[in-house]
């Protein structure tokens, strides 16, 4: 089989957003991890919160709430992160959707159908992305893919 340079290319691109694509999702999951050990720290600090009676210390009462405020702001970095990673990916299949649409806008003799066909897959990533993008945003009416 022979490649043409176009061919060779596109594969190589494509090649290179999905290994881009694995190190997103990756980063991603472990992003998600960070939270759940902070959304835990958050608990074991409320706990903490909740176990004060009136004998209690205002030095037990301080502490108990500036690892609150501690486990609270590290729980909000890592969800910063997070959408910070959502939105590095959805850019991604974002650009190289673009470019399959670039690609198929060159062939001559295409139809709108054949193009819409070949078109339709390669959309989905990016509609997958704009879902993950949305998730934790309310918007105030369904989104729509």
């Amino acid at each position: 089989m022979r490649f043409t340079p176009i061919a060779t290319v596109l594969f190589l691109g494509l090649l290179a957003a999905g290994c881009q694509q694995d190190d997103l999702t990756a980063r991603t999951e472990e992003a998600e991890q960070q939270i759940c050990t902070h959304l835990d720290e958050v608990g074991t600090a409320l706990e903490d919160v909740a176990a004060l009676t009136p004998e209690s210390t205002v030095g037990e009462a301080k502490g108990a709430e500036q690892k609150l405020a501690a486990a609270a702001e590290t729980l909000q970095g890592s969800e910063q992160e997070l959408e910070k990673l959502r939105l590095e990916a959805f850019k991604t299949q974002l650009k190289a959707f673009r470019s399959e649409v670039a690609n198929v806008a060159k062939q001559d003799g295409i139809t709108l159908a054949e193009a819409a066909t070949e078109l339709q897959d390669k959309a989905q990533p990016v509609i997958e992305a704009r879902a993950q993008l949305s998730e934790a945003v309310d918007c105030g009416a369904e989104a729509t893919p």
